[in-house]
């Protein structure tokens, strides 16, 4: 046995004094590169995107978790005199005055369920406010490929369209993206 492993070792070292062992290592080296870099590339594409589920009457819909400030459980709404139907009215939360917005109204839903005496409130944000967006259920925290999301259903009603920012599939179950730049859009700017 110790015969043949001197064998391999001169093998190896007169490969190595031809030059062919080094270009061999180079090679191996350059593919696992190469394969390494596949990897990356295949991992950015496959991006994936966290989602906060919600429940409006019979549908689910989500809102990205990076627009999601917090969810607000325990409030008291303070009315406001002459603003949309959708509106209604304001909260205090932690000495922050935060408009309180009936996203099924502003969907032509008609209005949020009654039977839920506090119904829970999701806070989006982007870049210029907050609002506090009620709903009839909070579903799950899920992550989906940026790939699976498609554009939003073409039978979905004008009215709702507007807000519905493309759809993905959770579950085998399809959940409308909610475009929260639209909904907080000042009130009387079109989309």
């Amino acid at each position: 046995m110790t015969e043949k492993k001197e064998d391999t070792s001169q093998g190896y070292a007169a490969l190595d004094e031809g030059g062919s062992l080094t270009q061999t290592a180079e090679e191996v080296l350059r593919r696992r590169a190469q394969s390494l870099a596949y990897d990356a590339a295949t991992e950015e594409v496959n991006d994936l995107m966290g989602l906060l589920l919600f429940r409006l009457d019979d549908e689910w819909y989500a809102v990205k978790v990076e627009d999601v400030r917090e969810i607000y459980q325990e409030y008291t709404i303070t009315p406001v005199p002459c603003v949309p139907p959708f509106i209604l009215g304001v909260i205090n939360i932690r000495g922050e005055i935060i408009s309180m917005t009936d996203i099924a109204k502003l969907m032509g839903y008609g209005a949020i369920s009654k039977e839920i005496e506090v119904p829970p409130a999701i806070v989006v944000q982007n870049e210029d406010c907050a609002t506090a967006v009620v709903v009839d259920e909070i579903g799950d925290i899920t992550d989906v490929l940026v790939d699976g999301v498609e554009p939003a259903v073409s039978t979905m009603d004008k009215a709702q369209a507007e807000f519905v920012a493309g759809s993905v599939y959770v579950d085998e179950r399809l959940i409308g993206l909610i475009n929260v730049d639209r909904i907080l859009q000042p009130v009387g700017v079109s989309g």
